[in-house]
């Protein structure tokens, strides 16, 4: 197990203190290097001769499991020491009570984890070492535990270690960004809970979130000082339900936020017979694109663009070792919603080529059966399974397991209203998997510098001469890849653009008075179109309060 992800993303100089480690021990350096390439990461089994300071230092349990309390609070002083300002310490502590430990000792066994110290002693210990714990989270890992060893073993045995998270600073008031999901399979993983898990491994920085059909609650200020809420592609049955909600928030000293990612135009019918509520009555807006920013202006002023960004690179490719593979297939890779009509576009030059090339190029299509039918090759495969999500999605691992397993991806992208409000996230992907992007100009052209990170085509006879191009020469492949991925690892990670959102958030509540006078002023400018407007009954609505209900719904 790696602990990675407990480390803030923004540290570039990182400690790791491992102690005596089995020989399968994994350090956390590599994957965290993914996440931060631009970090100097430090992996040693004690301090002795550790100069400098770092910006995070992870003490393993092995180091602190069996240490006394005074010998403890040293050694957390001395760690301390060598933080920077703002710096982290991340400790892990191996659960004695862990299910293959306790079973071991009841058989007369030596216990695999050797440790004595508890998770008590631990967090006294950094509480007299002058140190402020703001972290304390578990991780597990599957065990089959019979009843009996629950009873024996008095505490819960699927614990396999705790993770403590402290800080040297002074700690900032509390934070709560608290999201209401619309859609919950493909966009909310990248325009919510990803920035979150980064936001959440700062001091204080505390998230949660409810789904649309869920009811969500209201935390009091006296738990978060700042508390934000965030409703993410969703739209009100009306008008009136809009302004109840917001009259909530107002009334609760909540920042209200929209989240929204796609041109509202395509649902607009039910934005317009509700005023465009959702937009006029939130404090500001936060979308994805330029392009999205221009047209929500045209409702509230206060609109931030956040990039979509990727949580963390993928290993290099190998491209030595798999060009070694003489009788190895190019693998053309396509997976996206809803871009059936420009598969169709392209489908005519796919059979072409499938014809030529025959075995030697093989065809992943994601999760789209008639697309996949529609293609006349032997060498084809479905990605996808009718029992998951109707057959229409497939698991986020899944998607990046067949992307990175690929060779080129094909982006097409139809130029209208509701594509040039998208994001170019599918490059990004394709660039972090070692993917060659054969893309349309729409959204790509911005990103994409043709022929030398990747390929752009504005017909069909384009199209055909690229991908016969990245076909039939690897190294010019291996060369635009190359350019790709270091483009995204030095401008298109979470870990470099995270921290923009937490001081957008902070720049809106030192105005929060002031922005709540103007969200009431476009609402009442509206309102009078809505006098005799009676609020629909709702599903989501805080928790134990029924008489502030609000219902959001899903555009569709």
């Amino acid at each position: 197990m790696t602990f990675e992800t407990m480390i803030p993303p923004r540290s570039e100089t990182v400690l790791e203190i491992t102690g005596e480690q089995a020989a399968d021990f994994q350090s956390s350096k590599d994957n965290y290097l993914l996440i931060q390439p631009k970090c100097n990461y430090t992996v040693a089994k004690d301090f002795s001769g550790i100069d400098g300071k770092f910006d995070a230092v992870l003490i393993q349990s092995a180091v602190i499991g069996n240490m006394q309390k005074d010998e403890l609070v040293t050694l957390i002083k001395s760690a301390a020491e060598k933080l920077n300002k703002c710096g982290t310490l991340i400790f892990t502590l191996d659960n004695i009570a862990f299910a293959d430990n306790v079973m071991a000792i009841l058989q007369g066994q030596a216990p695999k984890f050797k440790i004595t110290l508890t998770k008590t002693e631990l967090s006294d210990a950094i509480k007299d070492a002058g140190v402020n714990e703001y972290r304390s989270l578990n991780a597990s890992r599957r065990a089959n535990v019979p009843q009996g060893l629950r009873d024996i073993s008095k505490t819960e045995p699927l614990i396999f270690c705790y993770i403590l998270v402290a800080t040297v600073e002074e700690m900032p008031p509390k934070y709560l960004i608290q999201s209401i999901i619309g859609e919950k399979l493909v966009c909310a993983p990248v325009r919510i809970h990803r920035p979150n898990a980064f936001l959440s491994t700062e001091p204080n920085i505390y998230t949660a979130s409810s789904n649309v059909d869920q009811p969500y609650h209201i935390f009091p200020k006296e738990q978060y000082e700042n508390r934000i809420m965030i409703n993410q592609r969703m739209t009100f049955p009306t008008f009136t339900n809009g302004v109840k909600f917001f009259d909530n928030m107002k009334s609760q000293g909540y920042l209200y936020l929209e989240e929204i990612d796609d041109n509202p135009v395509l649902w607009e019918q039910s934005y317009e017979k509700t005023a465009w509520i959702n937009f006029i009555s939130v404090h500001a807006i936060q979308t994805s694109t330029e392009f999205l920013a221009d047209f929500l202006r045209e409702y509230n002023p206060h609109v931030k663009v956040f990039d979509n960004q990727l949580q963390r690179l993928l290993p290099p490719r190998d491209f030595d070792a798999e060009f070694k593979q003489e009788d190895r297939p190019t693998t053309i890779f396509f997976g996206a919603l809803n871009r059936d009509k420009e598969f169709e576009e392209i489908l005519p030059v796919l059979n072409e080529l499938a014809k030529k090339y025959g075995n030697k190029v093989v065809f992943k299509i994601l999760a789209r059966q008639n697309l996949f039918d529609s293609l006349e090759s032997d060498s084809k495969k479905l990605i996808g399974d009718s029992r998951i999500y109707e057959g229409q999605f497939v698991p986020y691992e899944r998607y990046e397991r067949e992307l990175y397993t690929s060779d080129i991806a094909l982006l097409p992208l139809q130029d209208n209203k509701f594509n040039r409000a998208k994001s170019d996230l599918k490059f990004l992907e394709c660039a972090a998997c070692g993917v060659a992007a054969l893309a349309s100009p729409v959204v790509y052209s911005e990103v994409i510098k043709d022929g030398e990170n990747g390929f752009i085509f504005y017909d069909t006879r384009q199209f055909k001469q690229k991908l016969e191009t990245l076909i039939e020469n690897r190294d010019k492949r291996r060369e635009m890849v190359t350019a790709a991925y270091e483009y995204v690892k030095h401008n298109r990670l979470m870990s470099q653009h995270y921290q923009e959102r937490l001081d957008w958030y902070k720049e809106l509540f030192a105005k929060l008075p002031e922005l709540t006078a103007e969200a009431q002023a476009r609402i009442d400018k509206e309102a009078p179109r809505f006098k005799d407007e009676v609020p629909v009954e709702t599903v989501a609505r805080p928790a134990g309060n029924s008489n502030q209900l609000a219902e959001i719904i899903i555009p569709v």
